[in-house]
């Protein structure tokens, strides 16, 4: 994320700009001296690949800086509450029901003889994946799971024209009963540590300054 600010006489404006997946998001606020401010129009850009984003962040950024915004001080980002920007509540729902899912396949993948499972297990991952893909507040390492886990049971399948079948659901059946787990405990994660935003009712944003970003941030 970047999050620049302006001082404009006697208003404060804040541009934000981030990305999720692979929608580029930008907002705009314009904050007066008495400490109302006016949303503007949150914008998206959508590409079809992630090569780019990065570049065109740091553009934007550029272009924001030549019009007199500034990266927030050390004092400025002190001041903003930093932590996680809270998952939709609805997606806990969804979160309980795609773990007893990947649950329950998980077992019968164990217990079953058969390797038609196998292509239902794929489905749901990937189903699941879907699901999970663009929702707010999902921690990045979470993401990165679901990413790897969808990597690796697309290799499976590929692999299992060559009649490796067998040999692969225990491999299968292990990625759906760590998928239960993962989804329960950050449900659990949720209701044992709620965010401080859900807490304080303060926007959270995490700061990076411009000139911080590198390749390794995404």
């Amino acid at each position: 994320m970047i999050y620049l600010k302006r001082e404009n006489g006697r208003q404060v404006d804040h541009w934000v700009c981030y990305r999720i997946g692979r929608t580029l998001h930008q907002g705009f606020i314009q904050e007066n001296e008495s400490g109302q401010s006016n949303d503007g129009e949150m914008t998206k850009e959508r590409y079809p690949l992630y090569i780019g984003i990065q570049k065109r962040m740091r553009h934007l950024a550029e272009e924001k800086k030549a019009l007199g915004f500034r990266s927030l001080t050390a004092e400025e980002e002190a001041a903003i509450v930093n932590g996680d920007e809270g998952i939709d509540s609805t997606f806990l729902k969804q979160a309980i029901r795609y773990a007893w899912l990947m649950l329950l396949m998980g077992i019968l993948l164990i217990v079953s003889p058969y390797t038609i499972p196998n292509v239902v297990a794929f489905s749901l991952s990937l189903y699941v994946w879907w699901g999970i893909y663009g929702k707010t507040g999902i921690p990045k390492i979470v993401r990165k799971y679901f990413h790897l886990t969808l990597f690796i049971l697309t290799l499976l399948q590929v692999l299992s024209v060559f009649g490796l079948e067998n040999v692969l659901q225990p491999v299968y059946a292990t990625s759906c009963i760590l998928s239960s787990i993962v989804l329960l405990l950050l449900v659990v994660k949720h209701y044992l540590y709620p965010s401080k935003k859900a807490n304080e009712g303060a926007p959270t944003i995490e700061t990076s300054p411009l000139q911080e970003y590198s390749e390794e941030d995404w």
